[in-house]
């Protein structure tokens, strides 16, 4: 087996190959949940409840998603928990976050042993062929909370 390092006919990806510049982003959402219930009330929108979701961040078809994760930056001062994913898997990104704590959370690897063990969730990435979304699911009603939704995206078209 013999290794080319000739590039006829494509570009490898020299440092003057410009196809690489702003490729990929971070995209960062504020969800200020005292905002969104005024704003909803004052629409004539139905009321946030507990289980609903809301579509946080659009991911475009032909997208790499590397990591995304919640930035709780104020509490909700009652019971709260916050799930991060897509229109896959509710959770795939974040399950259970606390929204009583400030901290910034984002996805890690869980193993599920088993015939065979399998890797649960995106702790990996997940690349998007279709467009969707990152989505946030308030598990408990919301109303007070402040979290920053956010996902490192690398565009692949």
């Amino acid at each position: 087996m013999a290794t080319y390092t000739d590039t006829h006919g494509y570009d490898k990806g020299s440092a003057a190959h410009s196809a690489f510049t702003n490729k990929s982003y971070t995209v960062v959402v504020e969800m200020n949940f005292a905002d969104i219930t005024a704003a909803r009330l004052a629409a004539g929108a139905t009321a946030l409840g507990a289980g609903d979701i809301l579509q946080a961040i659009q991911v475009p078809a032909k997208t790499f998603v590397s990591a995304a994760g919640i930035d709780v930056t104020t509490v909700e001062g009652a019971t709260q928990t916050f799930d991060l994913g897509d229109g896959d898997d509710a959770d795939g990104w974040l399950d259970g976050v606390n929204g009583n704590a400030v901290a910034v959370y984002s996805p890690t690897h869980v193993l599920t042993e088993g015939t065979p063990n399998v890797i649960i969730g995106y702790g990996y990435g997940k690349t998007y062929s279709a467009a969707d979304t990152i989505d946030l699911v308030q598990v408990n009603a919301c109303d007070t909370a402040v979290v920053r939704v956010w996902a490192v995206m690398s565009d692949l078209s």
